[in-house]
């Protein structure tokens, strides 16, 4: 029994929002009025047929505030009852027994994954927030949806990752470690989408990356493997998919928990402990092991992986290279004998990929694992990996290295630098000036002074952690006065429209900004802020030609999608034109090539290029330098916070 503050906190932000809303419904329903002291007079509104009988607001009164709080105090005592319970104890054990067999299964299902999402729900409100004021609004409804769209995904991450973990595992079954995956005649179904798996053996130690384009189904391909695919994702197999000699149609994930591993692409959102070592041995807790077991284990794979010093850490507070090495530890509680790996290189720099890529080789060479990677950056698997796949025409093929030399596209894959008017004759247009940024006692950005030029296109690249998303952000919504300047303006200064005006950022979260269900309301959506900005009602449809001269073409196919299904490169030009919509003077875009693939890259780049020609001064933060040295005129590298170095193209 040990304390943990987190839960306990957990629990009182709950019961306080659940007692919060108890108050709104009633005060909303009518439910709030009384005999004692009025608090609020509002007037008492009947709704007509059909709705005869229902009525609204009225009088809010000291006593009948109270009455509303005492009804919720029962649930809000439940809440902070269980808190207590679970900052005392570990209940992970007991909900693991519950949700296997017996009459509260369901519940305690649902109970953990509801539970474990309650954190990443007030992380998603912050986002929303902020994300408003990039787009030069007021928090309001529509700051909902993106809140509302994050949770739905991090409860399906979450579910996702206790499957995979053995969660509600009624037996748990071995695999044959000697045919780890056996796949013949195999084809998988989504609804107008369908990949073809002629014949694929991988044999034990050996490492197999799998290539193709954004979009192309590698992700699925690890997903059928894993057995999400089929049982939770609601495709369909045809053909026999073989793991560890089990038909992967008739054995869910949670069965095979203790032969399969799977690190999902977006570590962070299936990460279920509060700490490093918690994260390590969650699977094994989950099934009841002894702790001092599940202690001595997570200790063993920290110190296989080179990352014993983090065990205490919390894993909110990890680098994006930590954070991948401890979601490969996690895979590897219960010693599996084949390791699934989904772009494990997307958000590293160049220091942590070959820590990475060597934590994967020697899984596979040393510990005779058979470790699937798909992944863009193939040039980094380059003599080290024991066999190549890629997705082609809905078909995966057995191929060969995709060497760098041979195919620079695989690396950088985006055009190659418009010249321009040289930045010498061009009128500086902002000015950061000593700016420094704290996160609690942390110093992120440390005195950073620079100038931005109209027109020219600036990459701002450093390891994980120097403090680029930090810089960004403090460029664009600025908390100190006097420290950023733009066409003379004091941004810090200005309204939230005036500010957008000036300066505009994309963030690395992205989605954050999207708040309606297709690409053309997003897109009305920005061209009535800014024709409100502007006073200016002459350019209806503005964004959504900008989008379409980002993509490079025309966007009327896309224009009913929903932003969120469009592709990578797709979702970051959109991303750009609806900040673009009110003309800044600077635009900053935080890892816009993260995740993509060379003809996605390509698209990526054309659209900075693209902004920059209308006049604007464009900053990017990203760990591809390739593709920085490709894109950007000028390079500023940010070490520990300060400018280490900059480099003119």
């Amino acid at each position: 029994m040990r304390l943990r503050a987190a839960p306990l906190r957990q629990a009182a932000i709950f019961a306080a929002v659940f007692t919060a809303a108890r108050v709104v419904y009633a005060a909303a329903f009518a439910g709030a009025a009384g005999t004692g002291i009025r608090l609020i007079d509002l007037p008492l509104v009947s709704l007509p047929a059909p709705f005869t009988g229902v009525q609204l607001l009225g009088p809010v009164t000291l006593d009948g505030l109270g009455r509303v709080v005492l009804s919720a105090a029962p649930f809000a005592a439940v809440i902070l009852g269980f808190g207590v319970l679970n900052s005392l104890f570990d209940v992970r054990p007991w909900f693991a027994a519950a949700a296997r067999r017996g009459p509260l299964r369901s519940f305690a299902r649902a109970l953990v994954i509801a539970w474990q999402t309650l954190p990443a729900l007030a992380a998603a409100l912050r986002r929303a927030v902020r994300a408003a004021r990039l787009r030069g609004e007021r928090p309001g409804p529509s700051a909902l949806v993106p809140v509302l769209e994050d949770s739905i995904e991090r409860a399906v991450a979450l579910a996702a990752s206790l499957e995979l973990r053995g969660f509600a595992a009624s037996h748990r079954l071995e695999g044959d470690c000697e045919v780890p995956v056996q796949v013949t005649d195999a084809v998988l179904e989504r609804p107008g989408w369908t990949l073809s798996i002629p014949r694929l053996e991988l044999a034990p130690g050996a490492l197999t990356v799998l290539t193709g384009a954004t979009g192309s189904g590698k992700s699925t391909v690890l997903d059928a493997l894993s057995g999400l695919f089929q049982h939770a994702d609601g495709g369909v197999q045809r053909g026999l998919v073989e793991i560890g000699g089990l038909d992967r149609a008739a054995v869910p994930p949670r069965e095979t928990a203790g032969f399969v591993g799977m690190v999902a692409q977006r570590v962070r959102a299936a990460f279920v402990g509060e700490t490093v070592a918690e994260e390590l041995g969650y699977t094994l807790a989950l099934r009841g092991v002894a702790p001092v077991i599940v202690e001595a284990r997570a200790r063993e794979i920290a110190e296989r992986l080179g990352i014993a010093q983090l065990l205490p850490r919390p894993v909110a507070e990890l680098s994006a290279g930590e954070a991948e090495l401890v979601a490969i530890g996690a895979a590897l509680a219960e010693r599996p004998t084949l390791l699934l790996v989904d772009e494990p290189l997307a958000e590293l720099d160049r220091v942590a990929r070959p820590l990475v890529v060597a934590a994967l080789a020697s899984l596979a060479h040393e510990g005779g694992v058979c470790v699937v990677v798909a992944e863009h950056r193939v040039a980094w698997f380059e003599g080290v990996a024991d066999g190549w796949l890629t997705i082609a025409d809905g078909e995966l093929r057995c191929s060969e290295p995709l060497s760098a030399a041979r195919n620079p596209a695989a690396q950088g894959g985006c055009e190659q630098r418009t010249r321009r008017e040289p930045m010498a004759t061009r009128m500086p247009i902002a000015e950061v000036r000593e700016l420094s940024v704290r996160h609690g006692a942390r110093v992120a950005v440390d005195e950073v002074s620079l100038e931005l030029r109209a027109g020219e296109v600036v990459a701002l690249v450093g390891p994980n952690g120097a403090g680029k998303s930090s810089l960004l952000e403090a460029l664009a919504l600025p908390a100190q006065s006097g420290k950023v300047f733009v066409g003379g303006d004091d941004v810090s200064a200005l309204k939230a429209a005036d500010r957008r005006m000036r300066i505009a950022l994309v963030p690395e979260a992205l989605e954050d900004l999207f708040v309606t269900d297709s690409v053309a309301a997003e897109c009305r959506r920005a061209d009535r802020h800014s024709r409100r900005n502007r006073q200016d009602r002459r350019d209806a449809g503005a964004t959504l030609r900008r989008f379409g001269e980002l993509l490079g073409g025309a966007p009327r196919e896309l224009a009913d999608a929903h932003p969120r299904d469009l592709s990578g490169g797709q979702r970051v030009c959109l991303a750009i034109a609806l900040q673009l919509a009110a003309a800044p003077a600077v635009l900053l875009v935080d890892e816009p090539v993260r995740g993509l693939d060379a003809r996605a890259r390509g698209e990526v780049a054309a659209a900075l290029a693209r902004a920059a020609a209308a006049g604007a001064a464009v900053l990017f933060a990203t760990h591809e330098a390739e593709f920085a040295s490709a894109v950007a005129e000028r390079t500023i590298r940010l070490e520990g916070g300060r400018i280490a170095e900059e480099v003119l193209a």
